[in-house]
């Protein structure tokens, strides 16, 4: 594990921080020389499974937890989560790829309803398409086969809006992820609690993929110290505060690493997106 050495990042006072998240857009971003090696080295990793840059984590320091209090949760194949949005349509990272079919209505990873995917909706931009980042527009939209049933155990989370992103907020991550990095699969759902970081502090994080190039479709979350974290296993795996839908598990450096964050994709920057694709008006 990789520890920090930044002084300048500010641990987080979470009864005194409030500060807007909507910080300035990267839009036009130098891509210098090491940002090109960052991006190669990152899209192999890419082909090559993650190894421990976690585009397939787990819960670091988390607790478990039953499904009915997070009912909204699905399982996308042994290493991915995703986000149950409406009967017939799941939200997942673009990075897990596909997979035949999602199980809901259980917090063993092998016990839930199995659902079969009728289709698979990866971002157009996703998959070093864009010129900010290859992690940049990491969603996947899944349609299912048959619409769910829900019960108290299955249920729909609503879709956040730009204004429910807010510096300080604490949202809960949800997974069957690695419960250490690189250790075993938890067979049961866990949770994890970790405030919202601005990008302005989370960008000067000292590994590659942070260095001054989280977009806009992306935000940070966890402490300084580390100890709590989504791993290996979590990814696409939702990060909800409120009842709503923040964010889905997308990178990190290592699991809870400290000097490092989570990284997670923005979902309400891509509601238009979701919409075209699902007719549904998530209003």
């Amino acid at each position: 594990m990789i520890h920090n050495k930044n002084e300048n990042l500010l641990k987080l006072d979470l009864e005194n921080y409030d500060e807007p998240t909507e910080l300035p857009d990267i839009d036009n971003f130098d891509f210098s020389k090491d940002k090109d090696l960052y991006t190669r080295e990152l899209v192999q990793r890419i082909h090559n499974g993650f190894d421990n840059l976690y585009g397939d984590n787990k819960i670091v320091g988390g607790f478990e937890v039953d499904i009915n209090l997070y009912p909204y949760h699905a399982a996308y194949g042994t290493n991915c989560g995703g986000a149950i949005i409406d009967k017939r349509w799941v939200l997942t990272a673009g990075h897990c790829g596909k997979k035949p079919y999602i199980r809901v209505g259980s917090k063993y990873l092998n016990k839930g309803k199995k659902v079969p995917i009728k289709r698979n909706y990866i971002h157009p931009l996703w998959g070093a398409k864009s010129k900010e980042h290859p992690f940049d527009f990491d969603f996947q939209l899944l349609e299912l086969s048959e619409p769910l049933k829900f019960d108290e155990n299955v249920q729909p989370i609503k879709v956040a809006h730009i204004e429910d992103m807010v510096i300080g907020k604490v949202v809960t991550v949800t997974g069957w992820g690695n419960t250490e990095e690189n250790g075993p699969y938890s067979n049961v759902l866990r949770a994890v609690r970790v405030p919202i970081i601005s990008k302005e502090n989370c960008q000067h994080v000292p590994f590659p993929y942070f260095r001054g190039s989280l977009t806009s479709r992306m935000f940070c979350a966890g402490f300084t110290e580390g100890k709590k974290d989504a791993c290996q296993g979590d990814s696409g795996g939702p990060a909800v505060h409120d009842d709503k839908l923040l964010g889905m598990v997308s990178f990190g450096y290592g699991c809870a690493t400290p000097g490092s964050f989570g990284v997670y994709s923005k979902v309400a920057k891509v509601r238009h997106w979701m919409k075209e694709i699902t007719r549904i008006d998530f209003d």
